[in-house]
Formats: structure tokens, sequence, C-alpha cells
């Protein structure tokens, strides 16, 4: 892993830390020496007995002048506890580590022959003298033990200052590091608080910018929409004019056909009575054709009110099957109705415009003899109405948009229509507080089923929350 700057300076910082702490620690341990060395003295020891050697030596010099007996005792007694000390540990162990150990038992011994002697009960002090040559032997002993401890103190002494040397370095260095890493963390700090200011900067002018693009898109969307809505405006009044003005038309050649199949001499033409008719059943589909456009603009546009009232949705759905078998005298039309009323509250005319589209759209996508079904039930507080047929079916593809206004299914191109058939049923039902569902196969048919709420019912949602064609509106 790659370190940062930041990273880098902390672990610096963090290296020179610990060689401060290990400095420190070597201080102590030096200090620690030196104290211990204080203490045992042990250059002061050997030094002090040879110095009470030498004094020995001249006090046995002087008793044998003046015989000052007690002086040479006393002499003699410190001299004793200066080699005393020096066989004592850690005293002990010291001059054996400085190889004159075996010098100290020599010294210690002469000094017992010495005690041996003096204490003697038959000791001449006249002739301290002769203990001169004894004395000047230990005093040699001593000497060689205090120039070892000398030569081994000075060498020790060199260490310690080599050593008190490189703890210094690495202190100063330590502190050194340490403040070096410092200025260089202070000088990432502020590079990255710069780079923290500019892109602060930076985001406030992206942010400005987003805010002058989100007022521009939506002026142009708003700008865009009330074009749509104007559109959609001349769109429903040229279908309206144009329905308008076509119905007195369709209406005439209407009325003319009815007169002419009721006169005496269409009764007795077979030929002119089959034309009249044609030009009736033409005439019928082209009113029900403009019937259409009219309500799909009507419903777009908010303009139509509904009249409610209470309806029985059997009654309704017995209308547009009557209405369905004598448009269509050749299909077979199974009807399902329920055997309890259902009520809702509803416009009669919209509710069965809904079901005469069904109907006529499972009659048209669907060939003799295959049937048509019509069932009607009730489910807790929604009442349901539902149209199968065995026809094309609708494409997978096709399934999102069937209810568009004008959209007409790839398989269904040949056949009649201008597809405003089902928008006109989802518009009416969404108006009522009900919901559209279906489910289609190729090749096999279509169902749909519309639910209604029941009359004294609430519906919580004006739209549809069933299956994954589902429309709300309303």
């Amino acid at each position: 892993m790659r370190l940062r700057g930041p990273h880098f300076a902390l672990l610096t910082i963090a290296s020179f830390v610990l060689l401060f702490v290990y400095s420190l620690a070597q201080l102590i341990h030096i200090d620690h020496t030196f104290r211990k060395e204080i203490v045992e003295g042990n250059l002061w020891t050997a030094t002090q007995a040879d110095r009470e050697a030498q004094n020995l030596m001249l006090t046995l010099y002087r008793v044998s002048l003046d015989r000052d007996i007690d002086d040479v005792l006393l002499r003699f007694d410190i001299f004793y506890s200066r080699i005393a000390l020096m066989t004592d540990r850690p005293q002990i162990d010291y001059f054996h580590s400085i190889g004159v150990g075996e010098q100290v038992v020599q010294a210690k011994a002469l000094l017992d022959e010495l005690d041996t002697a003096i204490s003697a009960s038959d000791f001449d002090f006249s002739d301290a003298g002769a203990l001169m040559p004894r004395v000047a032997e230990l005093s040699m002993i001593l000497r060689e033990i205090t120039n070892a401890s000398a030569l081994k103190e000075r060498i020790e002494r060199h260490a310690r200052r080599e050593t008190l040397l490189r703890v210094f370095q690495l202190l100063l260095l330590s502190v050194g590091g340490t403040f070096v890493s410092g200025v260089i963390m202070a000088g990432l700090l502020w590079r990255n608080m710069r780079r923290s200011m500019r892109a602060q900067a930076e985001l406030q002018r992206h942010r400005a910018e987003l805010e002058k693009t989100v007022v521009a898109r939506t002026r142009e969307l708003q700008e865009a929409l009330e074009v749509e809505r104007r559109a959609k405006e001349v769109y429903r009044s040229f279908i309206v004019t144009v329905s308008h003005q076509f119905r007195t038309p369709v209406s005439i050649i209407h009325m003319i056909a009815q007169r002419q199949l009721r006169g005496e001499e269409t009764l007795s033409n077979e030929a002119l009575q089959r034309k009249f008719s044609r030009i009736l059943d033409a005439a019928k589909r082209l009113e029900r054709l403009l019937r259409g456009f009219l309500a799909s603009a009507s419903v777009e546009g908010k303009d139509i009110s509904l009249s409610r009232r209470i309806v029985d949705l059997n009654v309704i759905a017995e209308i547009a099957a009557e209405q369905t078998r004598q448009a269509h005298p050749g299909r077979i039309l199974e009807i399902g109705l329920s055997e309890t009323p259902l009520r809702t509250d509803g416009d009669p005319v919209l509710l069965e415009q809904v079901v005469l589209n069904l109907l006529s759209n499972a009659m048209k996508y669907s060939d003799a003899p295959a049937p048509v079904r019509l069932d009607t039930w009730r489910d807790g507080d929604r009442i349901f109405c539902r149209v199968k047929d065995c026809g094309l079916g609708i494409p997978e593809a096709a399934q999102d948009a069937v209810f568009d206004r004008f959209y007409r299914a790839p398989n269904v191109h040949r056949l009649p229509g201008v597809g405003v058939g089902l928008s006109l049923v989802r518009d009416i039902v969404s108006l009522h507080g009900g919901t559209v569902t279906f489910t289609s196969r190729m090749g096999e048919g279509s169902e749909f089923v519309v639910a209604v709420p029941a009359a004294g019912e609430q519906a919580n949602e004006s739209g549809a929350h069933t299956g994954n064609h589902s429309l709300c509106r309303g």
C-alpha cells in the first residue's frame, strides 16, 4: 500500500519519538550507574587502603624511635578495616572482575599475619621495625590493586563518556527530526487546507451553475408543457369540431337508409334491401366511431360530468350484452352474471359504454365460432366485470401501451379501429374510482377485468393497484 504524505510524516515522527524514549532510557541507565559507583567507591577503597599502609609504615618507624605503641595499634586498626572492606561484597566481586582478586586475598592473608604478630603476648614493640618488610610488601600489593582499579575506572569512564555522547547525539537527532517532521506536517496541512478551500470554491461555483441550469431547464420544461397543453387543446377542439360536423350528414344518411328500408319498393327488391342495409350498417358504425371520438375528447378535457346514482352492474351488463348480440348475431356470447345485485354509485351511460367497448373489442379481435364470455361478481367492497375472448392476444412488447390514446398493437393493424376504445374505458373507470387490469397471451386471447367500488363503500384510491397493467387516474 502506498504511503501518502501525512501518513509518512506521522510514521517519521513516531520513529523519532521512539528514538527519544530510547535515549532517555540510556540516560537514566547511565545516571543509575553513576550513583551505584559513587556508593560502592571501589577505587577509593583501594586508594585508602594503600594510604593507610604507608601511614602504618611511618608509624612503625616512629615507634622504633619514641615507642608510641597506641599510635601503632590505631593505625593498624584503620588499615585492617580498609582491607576488610575490600574483601566484602560487592567490592571483592569487582576486584575479581578486573583481575586483581587474588592480590586482594593475598593482601588479606599478609594482614592476618601482621595481626597475629602484633597481637602476640610476647611481641616487643621495640622490634616493630622487623614488620616493615611485610608492610612494604603489602603496600606494593595494594599499589598494584590501586593501579588496576584506576585503569579500569579510566576505561569505564571513557566508555561512559562515549555512550553519553552517543545518547546526546540521538537526543539531538530525535528532537531535530521531530521538529523537521512537524514543519513538514504543517506544510502538508497547509497544502491540504488550500486544496480543500479551492475544492470548496469549485463546488460552490458548480452549485451555482447547477442552480442556473435547473432554473433554465425548469423554464424550458414549463414552456414545453405549455406548448403541449395548447397542442392538446387544439387537438381536442379539432376532434370535437370534426366529429360534430360529420354527425349531421351521417345522421341524414342513417335516416334515409332507414326510410328506404321501410319503403314498399325496397321491400320488394332484394338487391336494394341489401344495399340499403349495408349503408345503414356503415352509418351506424360511423356514428359509433364519432361518439367514441367525442367521448374521448370530453373525458380528456375534463368536460364530462358524471350523473351518479345507484345502479346495478348486472343490469348494465345485460343491456350491453343484448346490444352486442344484435350487432354480432352470428357470434356466441356467454354470460355469467352474479346472482345478487351488484350495486354501485356511478353513471349508467358511461359504465354501459365501458362494457360495450370491451365486448366490441373481444368480438373484433376474435373469430367465430370462438365464444366471448362476460362475467360479474363481488369480492369484499369491490364489484367486478370480466370480458374474456379466445382471439389474437396482445404481444408482450405492446402490453404496456394498450391504454395509450390512438395506440394499436402491431398484430391488429389490418382490422378496423383507431385506438381510442381502451383509453376511453380506462378514463371512465378512473372517474368512478375503479381499476382496469388485463392478462393476455398471443394466440390464446385476452381477459380484461374492471373493478369499481360497491355502493356505500368509499374507495381509498381512485386508480388501480392490481396486476402489472393497473392504471391510476382521477
